[in-house]
């Protein structure tokens, strides 16, 4: 087993403390204490409390950013590529509850933080990604050429809403019993007539 990176037991560290304690919560000295570094490798690799947290929701991002590109690879069909986005999503969130939590419940604590305008660019980069992705879709007329800025919420948003309940656990099927459902759903909301 590969050793984790100094800045990568500081990231798991600073993700268990948020989700025990809070963004707010958590002190630099807790996440110092978990990961057994120093308060010198915390402010060498990351600067500040903010900017740990920022670092742990952009890292979690581009992992589930890697696990989507990797469902999208070699589908030939409008159809297979809406259905990879949903089961990308519901598997990464199925495999890493911890993870989606934080991004989906802390998005607002990270965004008001110092690192706000790097979240912003990398959202922006990871929604231009899919936009292009799409745009052939919607040029040959096998998907439905809505506002661009709605494929999100329309392909995604059933999932979303029921991992929202999953995960604090409001729901108690798991979510992956669901995959083909939401997948489904995604595919009708935007496919054409």
């Amino acid at each position: 087993m590969e050793k984790k990176s100094r800045k990568q037991e500081i990231l798991d560290a600073a993700l268990a403390c948020f989700t025990e304690n809070g963004i707010e919560a958590t002190t630099i000295d807790m996440i110092r204490e978990r990961s057994g570094a120093s308060v010198g490798s915390l402010y060498h690799h990351f600067g500040s409390k903010d900017a740990i947290a920022a670092a742990v929701y952009i890292a979690a991002l581009d992992e589930h950013g890697d696990l989507q590109r990797r469902h999208l690879s070699g589908v030939g069909s409008a159809e297979d590529a809406v259905k990879a986005l949903v089961h990308a999503y519901v598997d990464w969130i199925a495999a890493n509850p911890d993870k989606a939590r934080f991004v989906l419940y802390s998005r607002g604590v990270v965004s008001r933080g110092e690192s706000a305008a790097d979240l912003a660019a990398h959202s922006k980069a990871r929604v231009s990604e899919i936009k292009a992705w799409f745009r052939k879709y919607i040029e040959e007329g096998s998907v439905r050429d809505w506002p661009l800025e709605c494929y999100g919420s329309l392909i995604t948003g059933p999932a979303h809403d029921y991992a929202r309940l999953w995960l604090s656990g409001r729901a108690k099927t798991d979510i992956k019993a669901y995959r083909e459902i939401f997948a489904d759903a995604a595919w009708n909301a935007v496919r054409s007539a």
